[in-house]
C-alpha cells in the first residue's frame, strides 16, 4: 500500500518508522513545510495537490494536529477518494458527523483509533462490543498528563504548580497545558467514545468539562483521608428509559481499591459496560511516539486487509442530557452561589460532600463562580 503522511512530529515519526519497517507498506509522501533530511525513502513535499492527484496513494495519515489546516486537508483527501487515518481528536470530535458522512458517501475508510486511548486498543474494541450488545456507559482516565499531576500531588505530596512544572520538564505536558488541565483533551476523547459506543454524534462543545486547574493539595488530602484517589474522569452514559445520553468530564473521587484508583503516572484506564459483558477495562500508555504511532499503523493495516470501514455505519445528532445524570459532589471554595447555598452539605476535609446534584446544575454553578473571579473546585463521586 502506498501512503501519504501529513505531519512529521513526534507521532508522525513513530508511525513512519513502524510502517516503513514493513515490506507491504510504503510512505510515498511526507507532507511538511520543513526540510526533513532524515526522510530518505519518501518524497517530502508541501504540495497537497501532488498527493491527492496521485492514483498510487490509497491512504492518507493526518498527524498535523490542531483544527486548521488539518480539517481542510482531511476533507480534501476524503473528497479525492482516499482512505484517511487520523489521531486528531480535536478535529474529529468537532467535525465527526460531517467527516464520517463524507467517508460513507465516497465509500472510503475513515479511522481514528489513535485519537482516544493512544496505544490502548480502545475504540476498535468499543466498536466490536457496540455491534453486539447495548452499551450503558464509557468512562475512564483518558489523559496521561493530568493523571501524572494528580498522582504526583498524592504520592510525592507536591503542590499543583510543582507537579505541573515537573510534567512539563519531563515532556508529559505542553508549554501551554490548557487543553489537558482544563479537561478539553479528555472532553474530545469522551465525545468520540460516546459516538462510537452509542451510535450518535454529540456536540463536543456542549459536553460539560471541569478540569484540574483549580485543584489544591487540601483536595488531595481530603480524598486520601476518606479512602479515595482524585482522578480526572471522562464519562458518557445512557440516562432514563430511552436513548438519552449524558456526557461530562470532571475530577472524581475514585475509591482507592478500584482499578482506576491504582492507575499511576501517565497511564490511562478506559472502561465500557454492557448488558452481556459487564465492565471491561483497558489499561495502557495513553500517549507517546510509538504507542500512538502503533495505533495509527494498526488502522492502516486494517484498511489494507479490507477489515475497516467506519466506526459508525449509522448515527444521529443527539442532545446531551446532563440534567438527568445525578450524583454527590465534593465542593470547596466560595459557595455563595444560590445553587451551592441551597444544597445539603456535610464536612469533607476543607470542603463539603453534597447531596446528589445534577451534572448540568453543578457545572453551571461552578462556571458562574469562576466567571465572578471567585475560587471553586468541584469533584464528583464515582458511582
Amino acid at each position: 500500500m502506498k501512503i501519504a503522511l501529513f505531519g512529521f512530529g513526534t507521532v508522525g515519526k513513530g508511525a513512519y518508522d513502524i510502517l516503513m519497517a514493513r515490506e507491504d507498506m510504503h510512505v510515498k509522501y511526507v507532507l511538511d513545510k520543513r526540510e526533513l533530511p532524515e526522510v530518505t525513502e519518501s518524497i517530502v513535499t508541501s504540495n497537497l495537490d501532488q498527493i491527492l492527484s496521485d492514483p498510487e496513494v490509497e491512504t492518507v495519515i493526518e498527524l498535523i494536529g490542531g483544527l486548521h489546516p488539518a480539517y481542510e486537508f482531511v476533507k480534501a483527501a476524503l473528497e479525492a477518494g482516499k482512505n484517511v487515518v487520523s489521531a486528531n481528536k480535536l478535529l474529529i470530535s468537532l467535525h465527526y458527523e460531517e467527516l464520517v458522512g463524507l467517508a460513507r458517501e465516497k465509500g472510503v475508510s475513515f479511522r481514528f483509533t489513535a485519537a482516544a486511548g493512544g496505544g490502548i486498543p480502545w475504540l476498535v474494541n468499543l466498536q466490536r462490543a457496540a455491534r453486539l450488545t447495548r452499551l450503558s456507559s464509557v468512562s475512564g482516565i483518558m489523559n496521561g498528563t493530568t493523571n501524572y499531576i494528580l498522582d504526583a500531588m498524592q504520592t510525592l505530596e507536591q503542590d499543583f504548580d510543582v507537579a505541573l512544572a515537573e510534567a512539563q520538564r519531563l515532556g508529559f505536558a505542553e508549554a501551554d497545558p490548557s487543553s489537558d488541565i482544563d479537561g478539553l483533551d479528555t472532553r474530545h476523547k469522551t465525545t468520540l467514545s460516546a459516538n462510537v459506543a452509542f451510535g450518535v454524534a454529540l456536540d463536543d462543545e456542549k459536553v460539560d468539562a471541569f478540569g484540574i486547574r483549580y485543584v489544591k493539595k487540601c483536595d488531595i488530602d481530603a480524598a486520601v483521608a476518606k479512602g479515595y484517589c482524585l482522578k480526572l474522569i471522562g464519562r458518557a452514559c445512557r440516562v432514563g428509559e430511552g436513548d438519552a445520553v449524558a456526557a461530562f468530564v470532571e475530577p472524581t473521587m475514585v475509591p482507592a481499591e478500584t482499578p482506576a484508583g491504582n492507575i499511576h503516572g501517565c497511564d490511562n484506564i478506559i472502561t465500557f459496560e454492557g448488558e452481556y459483558i459487564g465492565k471491561t477495562h483497558f489499561v495502557g500508555a495513553g500517549a507517546g511516539r510509538y504507542p500512538t504511532g502503533y495505533a495509527v499503523a494498526q488502522d492502516v493495516l486494517d484498511i489494507a486487509e479490507g477489515k475497516a470501514g467506519l466506526y459508525n455505519e449509522g448515527m444521529a445528532a443527539q442532545s446531551i442530557a446532563n440534567e438527568s445524570e445525578c450524583h454527590p459532589y465534593y465542593v470547596r471554595g466560595d459557595l455563595s452561589d444560590p445553587f451551592f447555598a441551597a444544597l445539603e452539605k456535610t464536612p469533607f476535609g476543607d470542603g463539603f460532600k453534597t447531596e446528589p446534584a445534577t451534572v448540568r446544575a453543578m457545572h453551571d454553578a461552578a462556571a458562574r463562580t469562576l466567571a465572578a473571579g471567585k475560587d471553586i473546585f468541584i469533584a464528583g463521586f464515582m458511582m
